[in-house]
């Protein structure tokens, strides 16, 4: 259960403390939600050039495509965890991974 930062979210949930430092812990919860919700915007300069200069050269379907298939798990997941940050970020996410993957749909190359 250690593989992919999950080590956290099982020995919180199952009562082990192995972070002593609460206040840090406050304080990461809080930071990986700030990036969860803006690390989604990272993406608008590429949706601007598909939909503004309607223009997807260059941008992969396939690898669009299986960002957002990969993704959705961890929307799954927050839920089962009851998670807000992975539920509110990776939910952000596949808009804006399905944004990309319309755009190229409609503006990409034929």
């Amino acid at each position: 259960m250690n593989q992919l930062g999950l080590r956290h979210k099982h020995e919180h949930s199952s009562g082990h403390n192995y972070h002593h430092n609460s206040s840090y812990l406050v304080f990461l919860d809080k930071l990986t939600f700030v990036a969860g919700v803006i690390g989604p915007f990272t993406v608008l300069p590429q949706i601007y050039t598909i939909y503004i200069q309607h223009n997807a050269n260059g941008v992969s379907m396939a690898t669009w495509l299986l960002i957002f298939i990969v993704t959705f798990p961890w929307i799954l997941y927050g839920i089962a965890h009851k998670d807000k940050s992975i539920m509110v970020s990776f939910s952000l996410w596949e808009v804006v991974n399905m944004a990309v993957v319309i755009g190229v749909a409609v503006y990409g190359k034929s």
